[in-house]
């Protein structure tokens, strides 16, 4: 182990889940999980993929992480707090992320921190709002709409606050939010009973439309469990997006030309000049991994480094259930801005039959359907396009199954196996045949 990854690895002991988020989103990387989970994910990215950048950004927070420490008042400044403070101070480095199905129209309240103003676990911070005038407008607009349902809704929001950059959402232990005195349903599940457990992600966004006075000033009172994290709190007005239009605004705005899919094809099956095996051809499944059904918008994220796709409309679909923005293929974070929809296998899937399941791509640029039988044997079809011939020591890769070395050595044995059987079982035969001969005829 290096020197530099030795530092590095000391350096994550004093790291926070913020710090540790940051890292993997820098690096690509989920950031879902506990603290040990989320540990161990960039712990396993040292001893593997152990790149400057990786290391920059380690050192980079841990030097923020001493300079905060350091820059903390002494416990005697905190003891001496009054108990009434006054009014919150807004927080302007912390950013709330982007969420796709919520469209933020306006900013009621922008993030402002959660200071505890007692010594006492539970804290009760309060936060007068008031809509203006077209802020309320576009609310009613939206309760008279010919659904009935509300798209157009105030919510409130709550986050880290201890890092530099764009946090997810994330309540704080034992969270309870009252609007004008009046409890608002919040939403989420705890993985454990244990006192200070933060309420378990996806954390969504807490609708107050209904609790709120239209040309009134509104109270809003946070009540939360302090155990030495910090939180900022948000109020937005935003409209409620659903999985076809972000599937609409993802057709229309991220397919990728079909150039950019061929290279992307030609560089997985370049030859290495210096062996003489070279991949001539990719097997791509038509199945979704999600739904397990034929795709209809094939896509994959901008990070992701494989050829196989996933259904757009399903992912949409099941993110807007559960956002967890994963993808399906190689586990690696695919947040709804990264997702691009493959234009070359589009065409694919338009050309070839409904009972397709899989298609061969061709390092000339060309593909061809595959026909799967029940004996798991693949048929490939004609060509499609133009002709291609195999080259000597050509091998075909098949990205949907995988067969191990010692599988191959036990077919090739039971096959030689059974001609041995066979050569014996001739010679056998022609001695009995000749020795009856011989006994017939003496």
């Amino acid at each position: 182990m290096s020197t530099d990854v030795l530092e590095a690895t000391e350096m994550l002991e004093v790291f926070r889940v913020t710090d540790l988020r940051v890292v993997l989103t820098k690096m690509d990387q989920s950031r879902v999980g506990l603290k040990k989970d989320l540990l161990k994910r960039v712990s396993d990215l040292l001893q593997n993929e152990c790149s400057p950048k990786l290391l920059s950004s380690i050192r980079e927070l841990h030097t923020l992480r001493q300079r905060s420490r350091g820059s903390k008042p002494s416990p005697v400044h905190v003891i001496s707090m009054p108990e009434c403070v006054s009014p919150t101070p807004v927080c302007a480095e912390t950013q709330m992320i982007t969420l796709p199905f919520y469209h933020t129209l306006d900013t009621v309240l922008p993030p402002t921190p959660l200071v505890p103003t007692c010594g006492r676990v539970m804290q009760i911070s309060n936060f007068l709002i008031h809509l203006n005038e077209n802020q309320e407008a576009q609310v009613q607009k939206s309760r008279t709409s010919r659904s009935g349902s509300t798209s157009v809704q105030v919510v409130l929001r709550i986050c880290y606050s201890e890092s530099v950059g764009v946090e997810e959402d994330q309540y704080p232990p034992n969270i309870s939010v009252l609007v004008n005195h009046m409890i608002c349903p919040v939403q989420c599940s705890y993985s454990s009973d244990k006192m200070g457990t933060e309420p378990s992600r996806p954390c969504r966004p807490i609708d107050i439309t209904p609790k709120l006075y239209p040309s009134f000033t509104n109270r809003v009172s946070v009540e939360w469990g302090n155990f030495g994290k910090n939180y900022s709190v948000a109020v937005y007005v935003v409209r409620l997006v659903s999985s076809q239009e972000l599937l609409d605004e993802l057709r229309r705005t991220s397919v990728e030309q079909q150039d950019l899919c061929r290279l992307r094809v030609s560089e997985k099956l370049c030859s290495d000049p210096e062996s003489e095996i070279s991949t001539t051809r990719l097997q791509i499944s038509l199945i979704c991994p999600l739904a397990k059904m034929r795709m209809s918008a094939p896509c994959r994220a901008r990070g992701c480094a494989h050829l196989q796709c996933f259904d757009a409309s399903f992912y949409l679909q099941m993110n807007e259930r559960k956002p967890r923005w994963i993808c399906p293929v190689c586990h690696r974070y695919a947040p709804y801005d990264a997702l691009r929809i493959d234009s070359l296998l589009c065409e694919v899937l338009e050309s070839c039959g409904e009972d397709m399941e899989e298609v061969e791509l061709l390092s000339d640029s060309t593909w061809r359907a595959v026909r799967r039988h029940k004996s798991n044997q693949s048929d490939p079809l004609p060509l499609k396009h133009k002709g291609s011939s195999d080259p000597v020591g050509s091998v075909v890769v098949d990205l949907t199954q995988f067969s191990s070395d010692d599988e191959d050595i036990q077919k090739e044995e039971t096959v030689s196996t059974h001609l041995q059987d066979h050569s014996v079982h001739f010679r056998k035969s022609g001695i009995v045949n000749f020795w009856t001969q011989k006994s017939e005829n003496p």
